[in-house]
């Protein structure tokens, strides 16, 4: 029973949390109904950024069960607790005690992900959580990095620093709500600029939180010294370079955390010691060359990790500029990616019979494809086609050190491919609703994307089914794509002589041939 009401008071929190959102929309509403001064709606943004901030450590105590300060690590100091030593407890309280802040409280999850974060509201109760996963893989020197690092962000008060900078598009969007129906006066023109920095301000907070992850690095290699140590260790967490020790076995529970400082995923590879260096090459001249690395960049709380690497030491990346080939090849993927909108674009922009000043978006595009059906036949065309040049067929099975080697990888143009191994848990280790998966197939780990057509589904699955994979044999059928991270789209999953379907690709295929048909009968009716 015990456990019944701990689910469902995560699940409340949880609740709680997407309230914080809707709280805000709803108040914004009735403030901008009323006509309200602004005031009301800077202290609206004020009260929720302060409740989530102060509400935040609480939260993530419960939903992810930190235990902080297990007594087993400091009853016996020879004791060695999850690979943390007294030397690497030693470690925490001499750095802190040096730069002049509180020794955090220090949780360790059984985790095989590997991860380092921090959370809190001051340096005085701040939290440092350390999973099993990194301290299996990393040297104590390179644990030791991870851990500056991380008290970097104490001691720069990044909690705070990043609560105070996601007020400001709040407060932004505020001005334009309160100014937007003043038109002909000068507070219209302010508020119209007030919204245009309010888009823009998304993108200057992720700016923030990537420059405070160089401050995190910087006094990483300040306190040890060198950058050689935290570059190992990115190599290994960030890239996947890490091999095990013999005979040791994977461990990944249902605990971990990522939060909005530390959101990259971690993926932990073993393979043949040849290939570590090519592929570390490999891995970085795709952040450095590729477009596709620089877009997920703009849109991520973390720099690339081989920028992280390129500022830690210095070194470069040989073969690094983009060509005319790549520039191209970026043009025309991100063509594909969105053909139906464009081909949606040109016919409401092109179309004589009505406009969207009169009727609206959705009424515009209802009336074009019913008075031309053939523009519906046109559309299921570039939905196939946008999915067939996306998700190939393809039934080639492959090991993941030979798909981290592929520098034609992208997140729009999948490698059609089969994986086998052994899930070993969830995508996001700890989230209980987490849909998504992380396969050991003996050469390393790979993040399994599950996609259904509705979040629900994914939800459902996650709650309902996700826990019963764990440790289970299985073989993925999908596609390799790459983003900020290394991952596989999973199409089917083939779990003890039983398949497990992704209907989110088989729904894009009939939406694409219903479409096609539909414009076609109807066209000859």
């Amino acid at each position: 029973m015990k456990n019944y009401y701990k689910m469902m008071l995560r699940r409340t929190l949880l609740l709680m949390t997407i309230l914080f959102g809707v709280v805000f929309a709803v108040a914004t509403a009735i403030i901008w109904k009323l006509g309200l001064n602004i005031s009301y709606g800077i202290l609206v943004s004020v009260v929720v950024v302060g409740l989530q901030f102060l509400l935040g450590p609480w939260i993530i105590d419960t939903i992810y069960k930190v235990e902080l300060d297990d007594p087993r690590i400091y009853d016996n100091p020879d004791l060695i607790y999850n690979n943390i030593s007294s030397e690497i407890i030693d470690f925490i309280e001499n750095t802190c005690k040096e730069v002049g802040i509180p020794k955090p409280k220090i949780g360790v999850i059984d985790d095989g992900n590997p991860n380092a974060f921090t959370y809190g509201h001051i340096p005085r109760n701040a939290r440092l959580v350390l999973t099993t996963g990194i301290t299996e893989v990393l040297d104590e020197e390179e644990l030791k990095s991870v851990i500056a690092h991380e008290i970097g962000h104490i001691k720069h008060y990044d909690f705070i620093a990043m609560m105070v900078v996601s007020l400001i598009p709040m407060i932004l969007y505020q001005i334009y709500i309160s100014t937007r129906n003043r038109k002909g006066n000068s507070a219209y023109l302010i508020g119209l600029g007030a919204y245009v920095v309010y888009i823009l301000s998304g993108f200057l907070v992720l700016a923030f939180s990537r420059m405070r992850e160089f401050y995190a690095d910087s006094f990483s290699k300040n306190i040890m010294g060198s950058g050689e140590q935290l570059k190992s260790a990115l190599l290994k967490i960030a890239y996947g370079t890490a091999s095990r020790e013999q005979g040791k076995q994977p461990k990944v529970s249902t605990m971990a955390f990522a939060n909005n400082i530390q959101n990259d995923a971690l993926l932990l590879t073993t393979y043949k010691l040849d290939y570590k260096d090519k592929i570390n090459k490999t891995l970085m001249r795709w952040d450095i060359k590729n477009i596709w690395g620089k877009w997920y960049e703009v849109n991520s709380t973390h720099p690339l990790t081989a920028k992280r690497i390129m500022a830690l030491t210095g070194e470069t990346v040989e073969d690094s500029r983009m060509s005319k080939k790549d520039i191209g090849q970026f043009l025309f993927e991100m063509f594909m990616n969105l053909l139906p909108w464009i081909f949606l674009g040109i016919a409401v922009f092109t179309s004589k019979e009505i406009t969207m000043k009169d009727s609206g978006i959705i009424r515009t595009l209802l009336s074009i494809l019913k008075n031309n059906p053939l523009n519906l036949s046109l559309l299921g065309v570039c939905i196939l086609a946008k999915y067939y040049y996306s998700y190939r067929k393809g039934d080639k099975e492959y090991k993941i050190y030979d798909l981290l080697l592929r520098e034609d990888a992208s997140p729009v143009k999948g490698i059609p491919g089969i994986l086998k191994g052994k899930i070993i848990g969830k995508g996001i280790p700890g989230l209980f609703y987490s849909e998504d998966f992380v396969l050991d197939d003996g050469t390393g780990i790979m993040f399994i994307d599950y996609r259904q057509p509705l979040r629900i589904l994914e939800f459902l699955f996650g709650v309902c089914k996700a826990d019963e994979m764990i440790e289970k044999d299985v073989e993925i059928i999908g596609w390799y794509k790459r983003g900020i991270r290394p991952y596989f789209v999973c199409r089917y999953i083939i779990k003890d002589g039983k398949k497990i379907i992704s209907f989110n690709f088989i729904l894009k295929q009939l939406l694409g041939y219903v479409l096609l048909t539909a414009g076609i009968i109807i066209s000859l009716i």
